[in-house]
């Protein structure tokens, strides 16, 4: 019978043994593949909507090409909801914190784009999965396109600070395009005289001007700490958070008014008797940054009055009236936005109408009208930015021009004063007061005077 003696089975356990360590020695020194970073890109943020959308495809693209597995906004916006954590805190570094870990993410992108003078900013943030600001970059743009080139050098930065190892993919640059033969027309003088190349092609002038965006800020990239900002010798200058003029580049509101009437001869006079008002004005700014124009603007007023009646003391009978007010002006905006109140005037030249119509025919009823140029100046002062402000205004009636049972004209002013409530960025409630004093009138040979007073509450909405 044959068999295995003790030695030979030990040898063979032995060698079977040396085998499997050889093989996992081996199997271990093989490269493996560097697990892909992940990384989310919010929504960027600012006035300039196309520029902001186009940031963020490009460098999404170019986050995608650097091989980081990318997940979207809104889920990382979900889960932050289940998180029970709000969407304006949800890129808060201790919100970025808690997510990343529940969503093995390495990274977080934010971003915004604005317009400044004549040029674009846009400014982007990359946070590590400890909450921490790894990186800010800011670039300064002609136009509102952000060049792919600049995007993937981004990228290639985030992958790098990320941890990224081996050879990192680059977008390839084309070559330069070899300069045309140019006919020798410009010359060049030394001293105060210029080089006069304006009929040079743009490679070939003195003063290179490319469409590229400066890098404003540049970030410390040494490990281990919070990204520290440095600035170049050009400085970013970023606006103060919530602070701009105490007047909006449009205003559309509406509400309802309560209305005082008294005056004329024989003397004329209403209780409290509601009304409907309706104010708007908009400013070249709104759509138009030009120095010098961009403060002209239009602005108008509608006020109605409703369910008036007159009638003698006494008499037992009322009569129907109808009250109407309107104006229409040009405006100009005089703001200075760098101090704390940020006082802003308003100079209105326009022209305006008030007018009461009494539907009898008893001759102690007058039925009057009022049309007049006038002029005004507003002043707007910002009592808790960007929340609430104040608003005064005085202005002088230049000529009225008396219409119906007013045979002559006269003269007047007008006063208002009231407050403004600032909700939400963009919604507008106001209250306040107004007043229109006519005097030097004649009514059917009798000289007079007629005041309107106005109480009004307003809602609606305001851009800046």
């Amino acid at each position: 019978m044959s068999g295995f003696s003790g030695s030979q089975i030990k040898k063979r356990y032995l060698s079977r043994l040396i085998g499997l360590v050889a093989f996992a020695i081996i199997f271990c020194s093989i490269p493996q593949k560097a697990e892909a970073q992940s990384a989310v890109v919010a929504s960027f943020t600012g006035k300039a909507k196309k520029l902001r959308r186009r940031a963020r495809t490009a460098i999404v693209k170019a986050m995608a090409d650097q091989g980081i597995k990318l997940v979207s906004y809104k889920q990382y916006l979900r889960k932050a909801k289940r998180s029970r954590i709000r969407r304006n805190k949800a890129l808060k570094s201790r919100s970025i914190r808690k997510l990343a870990k529940k969503m093995n993410l390495d990274a977080v992108v934010t971003g915004s784009a604005r317009k400044k003078g004549r040029r674009y900013i846009v400014v982007v943030n990359v946070y590590n999965s400890s909450g921490k600001r790894i990186i800010k970059k800011a670039y300064r743009l002609k136009r509102q396109s952000f060049p792919p080139v600049t995007a993937n050098a981004l990228a290639v930065m985030i992958y790098e600070k990320l941890g990224g190892g081996g050879s990192v993919a680059t977008a390839p640059v084309p070559p330069p395009e070899p300069p045309p033969e140019v006919e020798d027309t410009a010359t060049t003088d030394t001293g105060d005289t210029k080089t006069k190349d304006a009929f040079l092609p743009p490679w070939a002038r003195t003063e290179k001007k490319t469409d590229s965006p400066t890098p404003v800020e540049t970030a410390d990239t040494s490990s281990g700490s919070e990204t520290e900002v440095t600035t170049s010798t050009t400085k970013l200058k970023t606006k103060k958070k919530g602070k701009y003029g105490s007047v909006p580049d449009i205003l559309i509101a509406a509400g309802m008014s309560g209305n005082v009437r008294a005056g004329v001869h024989p003397r004329h006079e209403s209780g409290v008797y509601p009304g409907i008002r309706v104010d708007g004005r908009f400013f070249m700014g709104s759509f138009l940054d030009m120095t010098g124009v961009k403060d002209i603007g239009l602005g108008g007023m509608f006020n109605m009055g409703l369910a008036l009646k007159y009638g003698l003391d006494g008499g037992g009978e009322d009569w129907s009236s109808s009250m109407m007010q309107w104006q229409a002006e040009l405006n100009y905006r005089l703001a200075i936005n760098d101090v704390a109140l940020a006082p802003a005037f308003i100079f209105r030249v326009g022209y305006g109408s008030t007018s009461c119509t009494i539907e009898t025919d008893n001759d102690a009823a007058r039925s009057v009208g009022y049309a007049y140029p006038y002029g005004a100046v507003d002043i707007y002062v910002m009592l808790y930015q960007p929340y609430v402000r104040l608003f005064v205004s005085g202005g002088f009636l230049f000529t009225v021009i008396g219409s119906k049972d007013v045979t002559n004209s006269g003269m007047g002013f007008t006063v208002r004063g009231g407050l403004d409530v600032n909700l939400f960025s963009n919604l507008h409630i106001s209250t306040g007061y107004e007043m229109w004093q006519f005097f030097g009138i004649e009514v059917l040979n009798n000289e007079t005077s007629d005041t309107y007073q106005t109480f009004f509450l307003r809602v609606g909405w305001n851009y800046h």
